[in-house]
């Protein structure tokens, strides 16, 4: 039985392909594709709790995401650039500032504006930075992880993000169930245009 463990333990090549996806840099995957897009959902429970589904669409260092309610209705558009969001509530017909949009979705305490974009293209981003700024006993309270899965496309993917304030028991699960990168173009300026009334 042993031997057999170590036989076939040194000639079948193992599958390393997930290991080097699971490495990849943002920088790297937008020097060899346009753009990115796909869907996932937000699941919220706290102060605001719910379940939101998105799309998204980035190019580069933009991103616009567009989420809907469980019946498909647009509710909330916003835009990402690497140093703003920009958010249009569609029910209420509103925008938000940016202490406004950090109440509905708390992980931008952590994860800044380029962070997102990051994300959604499929890097881990390096958010240590933006923890270090809060209070000792706020940066222990916060639980940040990533976790991946082999989507259809691609293997080892980064496919979900939890975040949970220990204490305010915000908790946030943004799971991604499809990414596409490809080298087309994006219309930026038609997705712009979505955010005015």
């Amino acid at each position: 039985m042993i031997f057999f463990l170590f036989f076939f333990g040194c000639t079948i090549k193992p599958d390393l392909s997930h290991l080097s996806l699971s490495k990849i840099s943002y920088p790297d995957l937008i020097e060899k594709y346009n753009s990115c897009e796909g869907k996932g959902y937000v699941d919220s429970q706290g102060d605001i709790s719910g379940k939101l589904y998105f799309s998204f669409k980035s190019q580069r260092d933009s991103t616009f995401i567009e989420f809907s309610d469980f019946m498909g209705r647009k509710t909330i558009l916003m835009w990402v650039d690497p140093k703003k969001f920009t958010v249009r509530d569609l029910i209420n017909n509103k925008y938000y500032n940016y202490n406004q949009v950090v109440n509905l979705f708390p992980l931008l305490k952590v994860l800044n504006a380029q962070n997102i974009t990051e994300v959604v293209w499929g890097a881990e981003p390096d958010y240590k930075k933006s923890l270090k700024k809060y209070k000792k006993e706020i940066n222990n309270s916060i639980d940040l992880r990533f976790s991946r899965k082999n989507f259809q496309n691609e293997k080892y993917a980064l496919s979900t993000l939890y975040y949970k304030d220990k204490k305010s028991g915000d908790a946030f699960e943004v799971a991604f169930k499809s990414r596409h990168r490809n080298n087309d173009y994006i219309n930026i300026r038609k997705l712009w245009k979505m955010l005015d009334f």
